[in-house]
C-alpha cells in the first residue's frame, strides 16, 4: 500500500472515530471513552453498556453519518442492519467483467468490518446509500484485480470467456490470490497443460504423466509452453538414465511397475539408495532360492522336528490363579517314568523341583545360572529357554507352565518352540482361559489333539467394599506396587506403624525372594510388599491383597492395569490350604473402584494368527557363509526378510535383544561366540554393570583368555549389592556355556550366596521414622492439580501425579 493511501486511511479512521465519540458523548453523558484506540477501534466498545454504544461504534466504523446511525438503531434493517445483528451469511453482488456479468461473494457478511473493506466504502448518509457503496466497493476491487486480464480476454472467443468466468471462484477472501487463480484458468483453457513423457532404454519403458504447474502470473504463449515441456523432458530423461546406471546390470523388470514409478520420483540420493537396496534384496532372494533347495533346515518351521512323527495329546489346564493347575500337572509328571517341567522363571523351576523331590521322585534342575543334577534322575525342571537341550529326547510327559506367555513379544518364541518341538505323547500346559483360541490354532498346525480341562478357583476371593490405609492393613496382608522404589518406600512407612515387612521385586535373586517369602510365610514378617513379580512363582499365604495403585509404568507410558494383570495379582489372595477365602482391597477409593471393575471384567481372548519363532545359530551361520555377511545382526535380519515359514510362523528379532546384539556385534569375533553372549540374559538392563562386564568378557574370551570373577563388594548399599549380584549371575550363566573360559563357577556360587545374604540383611533393616511421613500415614487424600485424578499415597507431597509430570517433561 502506498504512503498516500496509508495517510488517507488514517485520516478517515480518525474522522469516523471522532464522529462516534461526539455522538456517544452527546447522547450518553456518563459515556467514558477508551484512552488507547487500536486499528479496529470499534472492537473496544463491543459489549459496552448500554449495548447501543457498541452497535453504533460498528456503524460509524463503516462510515455511516450520525442521522443514519440513529435511524439504524431504531430500525435495524437492510444490509447495515444484518451487519449489526451479526449475520454471517454470504454477501454477494454482480460484477460486469469486460461485457460479461458474474456474481461474486465476499464470504461472510461480517467480512465488511475488516479494514480493507471498511475504508474502501465511502461515508453514507442513509442505510440505502451504505448498501450501494458496499456493492460498488466489491465491484471496484474485482475489476481492479482482474484489470490485467482485459487484454487476454479480448483475444478469447465468447465460448472461452464463458468457460473462464464459470471457473473463476465466486467467493474470494485473499485478494492477492484472485488474479493468479484467474490466470491459471486462462492458461488451462488456451493450452494443453497435461502431457505424457515416454522414457525408453532397451526394453525398459516408463510413461510419466506430467503437467505444467499453476501459479503463473501471465498468459503463457505457445512458445513458452513448448519450451517448458522440452526442458522438463530433458530433466526426466537424465533421471531415467541415472536410475539405469545405478542398477548396474540388475534387471529393473524384476520390480513391479508401481514400485518402479515410486523409485523414479524419489530425490536423486534416495533413488540411488533405493536401487541399491532392491539390487541387494534380489541377490538375497536368488541366493536363498539355492539355500532353500539344498538345506532342509530352511523349510517350514514346525516340520523341522521329530515330534511331527507323533500325534500328541495336548492337555490344557486353563483357569484362574489358585485353581490347582500346576499341582495337577506335577501329579501327572510324577506318575510317569520320564518327564520334564518348563517354567518362565528360575524360581518356579526350583520350587517345583523341590516339590517333586518331596514326593519321593529324584528331579534335576537346569536353568541358565545353575544345574543341580541328581544321579539317575529321569525327571527335570528347567526354564523354558533351556528346553532346547532336551527337545530331541523322548518324554512321557512335558509340562509347559504359564502358557499364555507364548504371546509375549520378547520371550514368546521360547514357548512356541517348546510346544511345537516337545517329543512326547502327552503335552500338558497351564494358563488362563484367554489363551485357548491360540492353543487351538497352534495344535491344529501341528496336527495334534487338544483337550481343554477347565479349572475353578479352590478358595473364593472378593473385592472389599471399602479401601484401607497403611495403619489398618492387617497382619498377613500383601501390598502390591509397581516399582522397586515404591516398594522400598512403602516398606519404610509400614515399619513406622510398628509392622515387620518382607519385600519382593524383580531385581532380587530367586534365593532372596524365597527367603523373603519364608519370613512372611512363617510370621517373621507381618506384611509382604511386592511388585507384580509376585504374580508368578511364589506360594504366599496372604488372605488380603491390597493394590497401591491401578496404574503401571511399562517403560513407555503410565498405563492402567489390564484385566488379566489384576486377576493374576489379585488371585494371590486367599491361597488354598492357608485361608478359606481371600479379599482384594486398595489404599484409595478410586483405585479400589477401578480394581473391582477390572477384576470382574471378562478376559479378552488372545487369538494369535502368527506365532513368533527365531533362527538357530546353524541358520545364521549358513546365511553368513552364503551372503559373506560378517554381522550377526544383519544375518538375523536377512533371515527374517527371506525365510517364509508359512503364514502361521514369523521370525522375529525382539527389540531388547536387537539392542544387546548391537553392542556386541564385532565381526572380528566368531559368530558362534557372539551368539552365546546374545543368548545370555543381562539383568539390570543394557546400561547396567552386568552389561559392561559382559562386553569386556566377550573381548577377552575372543582373545583366548580366561575370565576371572570381579572383586566382591559386600559392604555397600542395596542398589550396589543388587548390581553386583547381576554381574555374578551373568558370569555363572556364561560359565554354563563356556566352562573353559569362565572357570570360577564354585567361587561365583559362593559370591552369589554372600551377596544374597547381604541383600537379605539390608532388606531386614527397619527405616527410621521421619516427621514428613506422618501425614502420608494418616490416609488423607489429595488430587492432582493438573488432571484432577487421585494422587497415590507416596506422591501426595507433590502437586501433580507422575503421569502429568512425565507429560510436562
Amino acid at each position: 500500500m502506498r504512503k498516500v493511501e496509508v495517510k488517507q486511511r488514517s485520516s478517515l479512521k480518525q474522522e469516523r472515530l471522532q464522529r462516534f465519540l461526539d455522538w456517544a458523548g452527546e447522547r450518553y453523558p456518563e459515556f467514558n471513552p477508551k484512552k488507547n484506540h487500536q486499528e479496529k477501534w470499534f472492537t473496544l466498545y463491543v459489549g459496552y453498556q448500554p449495548p447501543a454504544i457498541g452497535r453504533a461504534a460498528k456503524a460509524f466504523w463503516l462510515g455511516l453519518e450520525p442521522a443514519a446511525v440513529d435511524a439504524v438503531l431504531q430500525e435495524p434493517t437492510g444490509l447495515i442492519g444484518r451487519l449489526l445483528n451479526r449475520d454471517v451469511n454470504a454477501f454477494q453482488c454482480a460484477v460486469d467483467l469486460f461485457g460479461s456479468e458474474k456474481a461474486f461473494s465476499l464470504g461472510s457478511l461480517q467480512g465488511l468490518l475488516e479494514p480493507e473493506w471498511a475504508f474502501r466504502t465511502p461515508d453514507s448518509a442513509t442505510r440505502e446509500a451504505f448498501e450501494e457503496n458496499a456493492r460498488l466497493a466489491v465491484q471496484g476491487v474485482v475489476r481492479e484485480r482482474l484489470a490485467m486480464l482485459e487484454a487476454p480476454f479480448a483475444r478469447l472467443t465468447e465460448q472461452e470467456r464463458a468457460q473462464v468466468l464459470a471457473r473463476i471462484p465466486a467467493a474470494f477472501v485473499r485478494l492477492e490470490d484472485f488474479a493468479a487463480r484467474a490466470f491459471d484458468i486462462l492458461n488451462e483453457i488456451r493450452h494443453e497443460l497435461r502431457y505424457v513423457v515416454q522414457l525408453r532404454q532397451g526394453d525398459l519403458s516408463l510413461e510419466v504423466q506430467r503437467r505444467i504447474p499453476g501459479g503463473q502470473d501471465h498468459l503463457l504463449s505457445d512458445q513458452e509452453v513448448e519450451a517448458w515441456k522440452a526442458r522438463d523432458e530433458d530433466e526426466l530423461r537424465a533421471k531415467f538414465d541415472l536410475m539405469q546406471s545405478e542398477a548396474q546390470g540388475f534387471d529393473l523388470h524384476q520390480l513391479e511397475h508401481k514400485r518402479l514409478v515410486e523409485i523414479f520420483w524419489l530425490e536423486p540420493h534416495k533413488l540411488r539408495r533405493a536401487i541399491r537396496r532392491e539390487r541387494q534384496q534380489h541377490e538375497e532372494r536368488m541366493a536363498f532360492a539355492v539355500l532353500l533347495e539344498n538345506n532342509p533346515r530352511f523349510v517350514h518351521y514346525h516340520e523341522l522336528y521329530p515330534a511331527r512323527r507323533l500325534t500328541r495329546k495336548w492337555t490344557a489346564l486353563l483357569g484362574p490363579t489358585n485353581s490347582g493347575k500346576t499341582y495337577r500337572a506335577i501329579e501327572a509328571m510324577t506318575s510317569v517314568k520320564h518327564a520334564i517341567y518348563l517354567s518362565p522363571l528360575r524360581l518356579m523351576a526350583l520350587e517345583n523341583q523341590e516339590r517333586i523331590e518331596s514326593m519321593g521322585v529324584p528331579c534335576s534342575l537346569v536353568t541358565g545360572e545353575e544345574e543341580i543334577i541328581r544321579e539317575g534322575a529321569t525327571h527335570f525342571c528347567c526354564t523354558v529357554e533351556e528346553f532346547a537341550r532336551f527337545r530331541h529326547q523322548h518324554w512321557d510327559v512335558v509340562v509347559v507352565d504359564e502358557v499364555q506367555l507364548l504371546a509375549d513379544p520378547q520371550r514368546g518364541w521360547a514357548w512356541v518352540d517348546a510346544l511345537v518341538s516337545a517329543y512326547t505323547p502327552e503335552l500338558m500346559m497351564t494358563g488362563p482361559a484367554l489363551i485357548e483360541p491360540s492353543l487351538k490354532t497352534l495344535c491344529e498346525l501341528c496336527e495334534d489333539r487338544l483337550v481343554i480341562q477347565r479349572t475353578k478357583r479352590l478358595s473364593p476371593v472378593d473385592v472389599a467394599r471399602h479401601s484401607t490405609t497403611l495403619k489398618h492393613l492387617e497382619e498377613g496382608s500383601m501390598l502390591v506396587a509397581f516399582s522397586r522404589k515404591t516398594v522400598l518406600e512403602l516398606k519404610g512407612l509400614l515399619e513406622m506403624t510398628g509392622k515387620s515387612v518382607a519385600v519382593v521385586y524383580g531385581a532380587l535373586s530367586p534365593e532372596v525372594r524365597r527367603e523373603q517369602a519364608r519370613r512372611f510365610r512363617e510370621g517373621e514378617a507381618q506384611i509382604m510388599v511386592a511388585t507384580d513379580a509376585v504374580g508368578m512363582g511364589l506360594n504366599l499365604p496372604a488372605h488380603t491383597l491390597c493394590f497401591y495403585t491401578d496404574e503401571k509404568y511399562d517403560g513407555i507410558e503410565n498405563r492402567q492395569l489390564k484385566v488379566q494383570e489384576v486377576k493374576q495379582i489379585g488371585g494371590r489372595a486367599g491361597r488354598f490350604g492357608h485361608h478359606d477365602n481371600g479379599t482384594i482391597t486398595a489404599l484409595d477409593p478410586s483405585v479400589l473402584k477401578t480394581i473391582k471393575r477390572l477384576f470382574n471384567s471378562p478376559d479378552l481372548p488372545v487369538d494369535l494368527s502368527q506365532f513368533q519363532v527365531r533362527p538357530s545359530i546353524e541358520h545364521l551361520t549358513a546365511i553368513a557363509e552364503l551372503m559373506n555377511e560378517p554381522s550377526l545382526m544383519r544375518a538375523w535380519l536377512t533371515f527374517n526378510r527371506n525365510i517364509n515359514y508359512g503364514e502361521a510362523f514369523v521370525s522375529v528379532l525382539p527389540d531388547e535383544l536387537a539392542q544387546w546384539i548391537e553392542l556386541i556385534d564385532d565381526p572380528a569375533i566368531d559368530m558362534w561366540l557372539r551368539w552365546v553372549f546374545a543368548c545370555t540374559p543381562i539383568r539390570g538392563g543394557l546400561e547396567s554393570p552386568a552389561s559392561g562386564f559382559a562386553q569386556q568378557w566377550l573381548k577377552r574370551v575372543a582373545a583366548g583368555q580366561a575370565v576371572d570373577l570381579p572383586r566382591l563388594i559386600i559392604n555397600a548399599d542395596l542398589a550396589t549389592l543388587e548390581s553386583s549380584l547381576h554381574v555374578i549371575e551373568t558370569y555363572l550363566h556364561l560359565a554354563r556355556a563356556l566352562p573353559d573360559r569362565f572357570p570360577q563357577i564354585e567361587k561365583g556360587e559362593e559370591h552369589r550366596r554372600l551377596l544374597n545374604d547381604a541383600i537379605t540383611r539390608e532388606l531386614s533393616r527397619e527405616r527410621r521414622p521421619r516427621r514428613s511421613d506422618q501425614r502420608r500415614l494418616s490416609g488423607e487424600s489429595k488430587s492432582c492439580k493438573r488432571c484432577g485424578g487421585p494422587m497415590p499415597l507416596l506422591d501426595r507431597k507433590f502437586n501433580v501425579c507422575q503421569a502429568c509430570w512425565r507429560e510436562q517433561r
